[in-house]
């Protein structure tokens, strides 16, 4: 059975820049990403999955790309490994630059 982890961070980038730093950060963590979406300039949502115990490498990845997990996140990470988990992560994103639009496909009906 695959357990399912939601994380939630904020980090002050674009979103080009978050998404390239989210993609090394989970790359150097030895995490796989599946899917990787930017929601307009204000999110990044990543959904991944692992195999071993590499959460403490997310964590310290993810710090060293200035990306802040909130405390439900961590502690998440913090709980006992029992089988492969597959995620997600909600970015935030601060930043001062434009926003990045992303179309939405029209709802049929």
């Amino acid at each position: 059975m695959v357990d399912a982890l939601v994380l939630a961070a904020s980090m002050r980038a674009t979103p080009t820049e978050a998404l390239s730093a989210v993609r090394s950060a989970f790359s150097l963590a030895h995490v796989f990403l599946t899917e990787a979406h930017l929601l307009g300039g204000l999110a990044l949502v990543v959904h991944w999955d692992m195999e071993e115990d590499h959460r403490a490498d997310i964590v310290h990845e993810l710090n060293k790309v200035a990306v802040t997990l909130d405390a439900d996140s961590l502690r998440g990470l913090a709980a006992p490994w029992t089988h492969p988990i597959e995620g997600s992560l909600h970015v935030a994103l601060r930043h001062g630059g434009p926003d990045v639009k992303v179309p939405v496909p029209a709802v049929p009906g």
